[in-house]
């Protein structure tokens, strides 16, 4: 028996152990792999959520959101000379968001739900159809008292708890506003 190399059994031992190193790496790759892109998939579903969320966010911000109606699957209102939409059509599975501004250009965004509709957010609540339908056994009516105002717009699915997008309304008050914290509204101003 000489020193000069390994035995048959030395090398394959050590090949072995190799082996089941290099296996072991390539499961850890592989698993790896697999998270990165269950992460992105999220990602992508997050990128299309925000950029529905931020479009009807800013399709609202048109002058005319005052004069609002809308239901379940769609809403409209006066713009100008032109009439600006957000309708929900099926597309497959899934859904889409079409809006149309008052230069009639039409934008789709795909949402990952299939059962999305439109929810609005007024002062006393949320509801499915804007305007509130009256109801004549709600608050009497007084001289000065202010309709009710529509303070959100949220595209909803049956099954998620969050909204899938929020376009809030921003109020505008008249210059000469006094804001009442107590009230809620601008004061009258007195000469």
């Amino acid at each position: 028996m000489s020193d000069d190399g390994y035995t048959l059994a030395e090398m394959l031992a050590a090949l072995t152990i190799l082996g089941l190193a290099m296996g072991g790496l390539g499961l850890v790759v592989s698993l790896i792999a697999r998270q990165q892109l269950t992460a992105n998939r999220i990602q992508a579903r997050l990128v299309d959520d925000r950029a529905a969320d931020q479009a009807l966010t800013r399709w609202l911000v048109q002058d005319g959101a005052e004069t609002l109606n809308g239901d379940a699957q769609g809403l409209s209102f006066a713009c100008g000379a032109a009439t600006c939409a957000a309708d929900l059509e099926a597309d497959g599975r899934r859904m889409r968001l079409v809006l149309r501004d008052r230069a009639g250009a039409v934008r789709r965004w795909r949402l990952r739900e299939p059962g999305a509709r439109f929810t609005y957010v007024g002062d006393r609540g949320a509801v499915v159809a804007w305007p509130r339908p009256a109801d004549p056994s709600s608050a009497p009516s007084r001289s000065g008292f202010e309709p009710e105002r529509l303070r959100a717009v949220l595209l909803v699915a049956p099954d998620q708890a969050a909204p899938l997008a929020v376009a809030r309304l921003w109020t505008r008050e008249p210059r000469n506003c006094q804001f009442d914290s107590i009230i809620g509204a601008c004061r009258t101003v007195t000469p």
